[in-house]
């Protein structure tokens, strides 16, 4: 341990010694630090290798209709693949650990002001999840505090301290409404020194907040980073039919021209389609199993063999006596067509189209 940060340690015991614990915690001065909203996925430029290594730049593939070439150049780029990926929480680290200093301030702009060097005391992620109306059973029932008017959402709270704090999220199925909550207690100085002289420790809290937002824009690139990434050995994404990925780029394109004419009614309407779009055709499993869904011909040892899906969204045999419409897949894992529907949910309540009372809070 350094010493200046024993010196600044043996202030903070001091300090505690003299009041109560629920004090000292209460009077810590809380400084809140920006607020930053997150997509859960962003659009990207998909990149290639060096030609020395022959790996053909990502195309859609044409044969003798486009260009044969390993890498796409000029208007062969019409070739190229649209990219998106997912939403990502990256916090600086120093080895393995959060890089913490970096969110300890010195604000010559707080009363009072304060001065370097400041001293990390203690630190925490806070994860806050809203839960949902829609997929309860994925994020949790939301619940509200009744004794407040209007009633105050009370979300989902997973805590991590020190070496625990986590610096890597992949956004792309976090709930919108979700925030990342990170507090750095710390010592700084109340004066700059002077003569070789400090200034008054000073104990206080910054509060850094990161939050999960959605809209229409961030659903487009949502649906095409689950168009882009495989869910088993199948080798198919989770959007797994194609005339389903048209027809829920299609929706997205309408519920965005509804959203930008302002019209409550056309909102809800594409809201409401899109929604009945997902449910319909969509294959709700804990695990997707590709012997049992998707069954072929026997082969080595009289053992059956998979038989990928083809384009089109095909009914699926579920148990006994059921089945659904495989358009979507939705697993444990990879709940892809609850994600879409808390986003619509975001949305719809973003636009002031309330279902349950009282809501889920936006911003």
């Amino acid at each position: 341990m350094k010493q200046g940060l024993l010196t600044l340690a043996g202030v903070t015991l001091a300090v505690a010694a003299a009041v109560p614990a629920h004090a000292l915690t209460d009077t810590i001065q809380s400084i809140n630090q920006a607020t930053f909203n997150l997509a859960q996925a962003y659009p990207c430029t998909v990149g290639t290798y060096p030609t020395a290594e022959g790996i053909s730049d990502l195309r859609t593939w044409a044969g003798s209709c486009g260009s044969k070439d390993t890498t796409l150049v000029g208007t062969d780029q019409t070739q190229a693949l649209p990219g998106a990926t997912p939403g990502l929480l990256c916090l600086s680290r120093s080895g393995l650990a959060l890089n913490v200093n970096c969110f300890a301030v010195a604000s010559t702009g707080a009363n009072p002001p304060q001065f370097g060097p400041c001293f990390v005391q203690a630190y925490n992620l806070v994860k806050q999840v809203p839960g949902s109306f829609k997929c309860p059973d994925v994020y949790g029932v939301p619940h509200f505090d009744f004794s407040k008017n209007p009633p105050v959402l009370m979300p989902y709270q997973y805590f991590q301290f020190g070496s625990g704090v986590r610096t890597w999220w992949a956004l792309n199925f976090t709930q919108p409404g979700t925030k990342f909550i990170l507090s750095v207690v710390s010592v700084c100085r109340t004066a700059p020194s002077a003569n070789g002289v400090p200034g008054a420790a000073f104990v206080h809290k910054d509060v850094w907040t990161w939050q999960v937002v959605a809209s229409v824009e961030t659903m487009l690139n949502l649906i095409n980073v689950m168009h882009g990434g495989a869910v088993s050995t199948l080798e198919v994404p989770c959007i797994i039919g194609e005339d389903m990925y048209d027809a829920l780029i299609k929706a997205q394109g309408r519920l965005a021209g509804a959203v930008a004419g302002g019209d409550p009614t056309g909102i809800g309407n594409a809201i409401f389609d899109m929604e009945a779009l997902i449910v319909s055709n969509c294959l709700f499993v804990d695990v997707l199993r590709p012997l049992q869904a998707f069954p072929g011909a026997m082969q080595f040892d009289n053992v059956p063999a998979i038989q990928p899906p083809g384009n089109l969204s095909q009914t699926v045999t579920i148990g006994n006596n059921g089945s659904a419409i495989a358009g979507i897949i939705d697993t444990v894992e990879n709940p892809c067509c609850c994600k879409l529907l808390v986003d619509l949910e975001w949305i719809a309540i973003k636009n002031g189209i309330i279902g349950q009372t009282p809501t889920l809070p936006v911003f």
